[in-house]
C-alpha cells in the first residue's frame, strides 16, 4: 500500500506576543483492492504559548524528520494570521516547501499560484473537503484519546451534518444559503485537519510533485 503524510498548521497570536498552533498529520494510504486513498488521523496536537515561528519551526522540522514521516510529508500552513506567514518563512529557511494558504470566507475557485506552494482557498471549501471524506468512509478519526483529537471529530461531524441539511448543495454553498455557514465557522484543530486533508487530495503520494494544475473543490471522490 502506498503512504503518504500531509500535515496542516493553523497558528493564532496571542496576548503576550507568543502563539498557539495546531498540527495535525492525516495519513494517506491506497488501497490496492479497489484503488481508493483513504485517510487516518495519524497526529493532532494543539501547542500554547510558543515562543515564536522560529520555535515552532524547529519542532516542525524534527517532527517530519522522524520515521514514518521523514521524505513523505507534505506541510501546508494558514499563513492569514502574522505567525502564519512568519512560520513560512521560517520553514522556507530550514529547506522544507510548505504550501502557504490564504483562507477566506469567499466560496468559489482557487486562487493563486498551487506550484509556487501559493493558494488562497475558501475555509468552507478546505472543510468540506474534509466532512466529505467522512461522509464517504475514508476518513478514520478514532482512537485517539487527546481532548483536541475529541474535538476535531465533533467538528467533522457538525460539518457532515450541516452538509446534509444541505439538501443536496454541497457543491454549491450560494444556493444552500446560511446553512453552510457554520463551515467557514470554525476552531483550531478542524482547520488544520481541513488543510491537511485538501492538500492530500490535491496531491500525489509523492510529496516532491506539485499539486495539480486545476485544483479541485467538490468532493473528495470527483463527483
Amino acid at each position: 500500500m502506498a503512504h503518504a503524510f500531509f500535515l496542516g498548521i493553523d497558528v493564532d497570536p496571542t496576548a503576550d506576543a507568543s502563539l498557539d498552533a495546531t498540527l495535525t498529520i492525516l495519513e494517506k494510504e491506497q488501497e490496492p483492492s479497489d484503488g481508493a486513498a483513504r485517510y487516518r488521523l495519524n497526529h493532532i496536537r494543539h501547542h500554547t504559548e510558543v515562543a515564536d515561528a522560529a520555535t515552532l519551526a524547529d519542532h516542525v522540522q524534527g517532527l517530519v524528520a522522524d520515521q514514518p514521516y521523514i521524505g513523505r510529508t507534505s506541510i501546508i500552513v494558514n499563513r492569514g494570521p502574522e505567525p502564519g506567514q512568519a512560520l513560512v518563512e521560517a520553514l522556507q529557511e530550514r529547506g522544507l516547501a510548505p504550501v502557504a494558504a490564504t483562507l477566506t470566507t469567499r466560496s468559489g475557485s482557487i486562487s493563486g499560484d498551487p506550484d509556487a506552494g501559493d493558494v488562497t482557498l475558501s475555509t468552507a471549501n478546505a472543510v468540506r473537503t474534509l466532512a466529505e471524506l467522512h461522509r464517504d468512509g475514508l476518513l478514520t478519526v478514532e482512537d485517539h484519546s487527546k481532548e483536541v483529537a475529541s474535538q476535531l471529530a465533533r467538528e467533522v461531524q457538525r460539518a457532515a451534518e450541516a452538509l446534509d441539511a444541505a439538501d443536496g448543495n454541497q457543491d454549491t454553498p450560494e444556493a444552500a444559503g446560511s446553512r453552510l455557514d457554520v463551515l467557514d465557522d470554525v476552531g483550531a484543530p478542524i482547520r488544520s485537519a481541513a488543510l491537511a486533508a485538501w492538500c492530500g487530495t490535491e496531491r500525489s503520494f509523492d510529496p516532491s510533485q506539485h499539486l495539480k494544475e486545476d485544483p479541485q473543490t467538490g468532493r473528495p471522490d470527483g463527483t
